[in-house]
């Protein structure tokens, strides 16, 4: 059974998730948080299938959260409480104890969520302020590779996924398009070779990859659908679900220091866009197209537009009823 381990600071700023095995959540968790968190080089992570490789940075960023270093090497610091699933995270306890049953597409499988706390709120990142959250700048050189770099990240996506959901890839053939991305995937042992339908399928590696965006996009569904439609009265009262609002999940994800390009592309992903797309060869690595899927991102309410302090408060109060929702 997979075990899907959720990781983030206490602001949602940055969040991983790794897939584990049963060998390795029957450790105690104080070893696997030096283990798979505290990884020396968070690459051999992604090679094993375990983080998916757009994770990498926010994996860097947790490290410099949870550990400190002497001369003896890291430990975990004063400055921070690790909570699983809302409780304090036992050290000497095995981590298994810590994960709860969840069930997606009639699949089971176990999932916690670990919680990197500050202990002082001056300790939070300093970029946590809302008008730190700005949307990428068009027409700029930095802007321009960086969205020359996510298109690559996207369109291995997309070409995995479209293998988890049966597209027949014929190994016969050549596909000039697949070229570049059948050579990394097979070097990252993700695809291998059905005999008997003469087609790429994924490894096992590949599914728990395929696996870990799906689960992303799921917990970014439990998190920010309700501010997809708010109402908000003269009073500040926000409203959610009633038909009537507005759909600030955009700039919900900026001011919880989500990429909210790639949380689009992950929704898209969950809500099965592109599971039938025909022309998808054409397509999957087409920074047009790319355009076209992150067109409503571009358009959404900024957080200037709503407001610092109005997000903020309508942002509390989703919180709030979430809360309320979980715990009825």
């Amino acid at each position: 059974m997979n075990y899907l381990l959720r990781v983030s600071d206490h602001l949602n700023q940055h969040l991983v998730v790794l897939t584990l095995d049963d060998r390795i959540v029957r450790q105690p968790a104080v070893d696997i948080v030096f283990e798979i968190l505290g990884a020396d080089a968070p690459e051999e992570l992604v090679e094993a299938g375990r983080l998916p490789e757009g994770q990498l940075d926010d994996l860097r960023a947790l490290q410099k959260l949870i550990f400190d270093r002497d001369k003896d090497g890291i430990f975990i610091s004063n400055s921070v409480d690790l909570k699983a699933n809302g409780e304090e995270l036992d050290p000497e306890a095995p981590l298994a104890q810590a994960f709860v049953s969840s069930e997606r597409d009639s699949i089971k499988y176990m999932r916690c969520d670990l919680t990197v706390i500050a202990k002082n709120a001056s300790q939070a990142n300093p970029n946590s302020d809302l008008a730190a959250s700005q949307k990428p700048q068009p027409g700029t050189d930095t802007s321009n590779s960086k969205m020359a770099q996510q298109i690559e990240d996207y369109s291995r996506v997309i070409f995995l996924h479209q293998i988890a959901v049966g597209t027949i890839i014929d190994v016969t053939k050549d596909y000039a398009e697949l070229v570049d991305v059948v050579a990394w995937a097979e070097k990252e042992c993700l695809i291998e070779i059905d005999v008997t339908k003469a087609a790429y399928k994924l490894t096992e590696k590949g599914k728990r990859t395929h696996d870990s965006y799906i689960a992303e996009a799921q917990d970014l569904i439990k998190r920010f659908d309700i501010y997809g439609d708010v109402d908000v009265d003269a009073s500040g009262v926000a409203r959610f679900d009633t038909n009537l609002g507005r759909d600030l999940r955009v700039a919900a994800f900026e001011a919880e220091g989500v990429d909210p390009f790639r949380a689009r592309f992950l929704l898209g992903l969950n809500d099965e866009e592109w599971n039938k797309l025909d022309d998808w060869m054409d397509k999957f690595q087409s920074a047009d197209w790319y355009s076209e899927i992150f067109a409503p991102v571009e358009k959404a309410p900024s957080i200037e537009e709503i407001g610092e302090s109005k997000l903020q408060r309508i942002i509390e109060q989703g919180k709030a009823a979430l809360r309320l929702e979980q715990s009825r």
